[in-house]
């Protein structure tokens, strides 16, 4: 019988690919499952994955990575469930450490290992909550809330494969948090353990392509994965405060990026590239917006002193 499925969803990532699969058949664990979901990648992922015959390969639309990873769900036999992206590796013992922590408590709807992040020139820092304690916090779902935050990417948490179907798996809609809308809703009927060991090395890139998007896509879906929650929290108020934070927390992060990038756009003269993100933050950040046209009449008012004085 499979124990672990893990699922890796891959879209021009091959470059990085088969460090993760490596990593993947390392594990000590037995019974351990690979599926690898690629969703239209146009690079070299095919051939990579074609290499080791253990390894399930799963060619599907790109439809996301929430639906990609709900497709390696489906194509997948495991009491546990691990989804790991093409760009990071488990460390070794990752799988067992995490399947013990939840056999050791059969109530729990996931376990959550620690993160370590790494780059070209090598380890980085942990991420997380000060490892290698566990979160400090007695309600995980209002801490979540509060911080909008998932406690951990996908591949530093093994799921329970049961209460992750009743659940219907991932968000389709959500681009960039469908981790975080998935962790919350299981955290609001579920307890969930923390395996207190570092199980996954996150890989940090030199360089983010089209930044406004990673913002514009990033703010949309925070503030989205947040308000799908409101319905809860109307009905249990003791959450409004960590609502209200987590909401800030959103707007705050991705949102302040996003109007730092339109700022730098609108001053180098890149209107038409700007205009999207300052609809985007009409929408969802109207607070940034209004910032930042006060910061851009600064530095026009700025100009013009300047060029009086002269």
């Amino acid at each position: 019988m499979t124990a672990v499925s893990v699922v890796i969803p891959c879209h021009n990532y091959g470059r990085f690919l088969r460090e993760a699969i490596e990593s993947v058949l390392a594990q000590t664990q037995a019974g351990v499952e690979l599926i690898v979901v690629d969703y239209e990648s146009t690079d070299d992922t095919g051939r990579i994955v074609a290499d080791y015959p253990a390894v399930k390969y799963v060619p599907r639309a790109n439809r996301g990575v929430g639906v990609a990873r709900n497709h390696g769900l489906a194509e997948s036999a495991g009491e546990f469930v691990l989804f790991l992206d093409a760009d990071d590796k488990l460390v070794p013992k990752a799988i067992e450490s995490l399947v013990a922590c939840l056999q050791a408590h059969p109530d729990c709807a996931f376990a959550y290992g620690h993160v370590r992040q790494f780059n070209a020139s090598g380890p980085a820092q942990y991420r997380g909550a000060a490892p290698p304690g566990c979160l400090g916090e007695a309600d995980p779902y209002g801490w979540m809330l509060r911080t909008n935050s998932p406690l951990r990417i996908p591949g530093a948490v093994l799921y329970r494969r049961r209460v992750l179907e009743s659940m219907g798996g991932f968000a389709v809609d959500l681009r960039t948090t469908d981790d975080l809308d998935l962790n919350m809703r299981l955290a609001r009927s579920h307890p969930i353990c923390c395996n207190d060991r570092l199980v996954l090395e996150q890989r940090l890139h030199d360089s983010v392509r089209s930044l406004s998007r990673r913002w514009r896509h990033g703010l949309v879906d925070a503030v989205a994965a947040q308000r799908r929650q409101r319905a809860y929290v109307d009905r249990h108020p003791v959450y409004k405060t960590d609502y209200r934070e987590g909401l800030l927390a959103a707007r705050s992060y991705w949102g302040g990026h996003l109007a730092e990038e339109t700022l730098t756009l609108l001053v180098g003269g890149s209107l038409k590239d700007a205009g999207q993100n300052l609809l985007t933050l009409a929408r969802w950040h109207p607070a940034g917006l209004l910032e930042l046209i006060v910061q851009v009449v600064r530095r026009a008012s700025l100009r013009l002193r300047e060029r009086a004085a002269k």
